[in-house]
């Protein structure tokens, strides 16, 4: 009898206690690709280099706006972690208009004879490698590589009041495409199995580039761009 009772115990024991294997089962790794469709916005280079020929005080573009595009891959477990590799596309531009005149003033000459509007598109492309930890269902990441940058300004035509003699006409300034080292990490939150909010701030070091046809010299510059959006799988 007393074997028969043990017997029963280890036997309902047995029956209560779940898989070894179901209590300790790992979350599955980030992956296995997203897609990135964000909103961004990016610093302008200032330096005068970028932009054509402008009277002195004249209102540049500092900060432009557009849109992030990326796609990801996740290889192999690194650690606690999993490498990947992607890269994403920035497109962003920037406009400034010379300020009104205050009320009450009436200037010699139409404030947007004196001083042009300016624009600026920058466009980014940034290849990655990409270090991910965390699980599928949301993971942080760094992320470095080599890519591309060009930036594109122009004016309005300005200097006059409608005198072809006196008024300048409308300019554009073209980088070329630079070399650009990228640096810069962000997250992804999956609020459900394929669909998440994301996010994303990276360096970009773009090089210094001699005159090259109608590409202008420019000088060595660092940008700072942060985008938030979906990511999809």
């Amino acid at each position: 009898m007393p074997r028969l009772a043990v017997a029963c115990v280890l036997w309902i024991g047995a029956l209560a206690s779940p898989p070894a294997a179901a209590q300790v089962a790992a979350p599955d790794p980030p992956g296995p690709y997203v897609i990135d469709v964000r909103g961004v916005t990016s610093a302008i280079p200032q330096d005068a280099n970028f932009f054509p020929p402008v009277p002195t005080a004249t209102i540049v573009p500092s900060r432009g706006y557009g849109i992030d595009v990326g796609a990801h891959v996740y290889l192999m477990r690194l650690g606690s972690g999993r490498l990947g590799i992607g890269g994403n596309v920035v497109r962003v531009r920037g406009t400034a208009s010379p300020a009104a005149p205050s009320s009450g003033s009436i200037p010699a000459t139409p404030a947007a004879a004196i001083r042009p509007d300016v624009r600026a598109t920058l466009t980014t492309l940034a290849p990655q490698l990409s270090y991910n930890f965390g699980s599928a269902e949301g993971w942080s990441y760094v992320s470095a590589g080599l890519g591309r940058a060009q930036l594109r300004t122009g004016t309005s035509a300005f200097g006059g009041s409608g005198s072809t003699s006196s008024a300048m006409p409308a300019r554009s300034v073209d980088s070329g495409t630079r070399s650009s080292i990228n640096v810069g990490g962000g997250a992804r939150w999956f609020a459900k199995a394929h669909l998440a909010f994301s996010f994303d701030v990276r360096f970009h070091l773009v090089s210094a580039g001699a005159e090259e046809g109608t590409a202008q010299a420019t000088p060595r510059t660092t940008l700072v761009a942060a985008s938030a959006g979906i990511s999809v799988r």
